[in-house]
């Protein structure tokens, strides 16, 4: 088994929580910020693996965080122009 040298390991400490974070909306787009960041420094690295995977991060994060809010009249109008029927358990705003 390959020893490491414990000083080099990053130990994860309890962060103070901002107002950002307290909503799942407001965590998502503080990872698509942070995301964001650390692929330029791996596209300035060559680190394209890296690169590419923390674009993924940065789109799925970025998405979550701008779901729009659809009115429930706008709902109520599509599911009427479809011709069918609301399905119980859809949300509405």
């Amino acid at each position: 088994m390959v020893e490491m040298d414990r000083r080099k390991i990053p130990q994860l400490v309890e962060a103070p929580k901002p107002k950002q974070l307290q909503s799942a909306r407001g965590a998502a787009q503080f990872i698509a910020d942070m995301s964001l960041q650390l692929r330029n420094i791996a596209k300035e690295r060559g680190l394209l693996t890296l690169q590419g995977l923390l674009e993924v991060t940065y789109y799925e994060a970025f998405e979550t965080a701008h779901i729009p809010e659809i009115d429930k009249n706008e709902v109520d109008y599509l599911v009427e122009l479809s011709g069918k029927r609301r399905k119980p358990g859809v949300r509405q705003n």
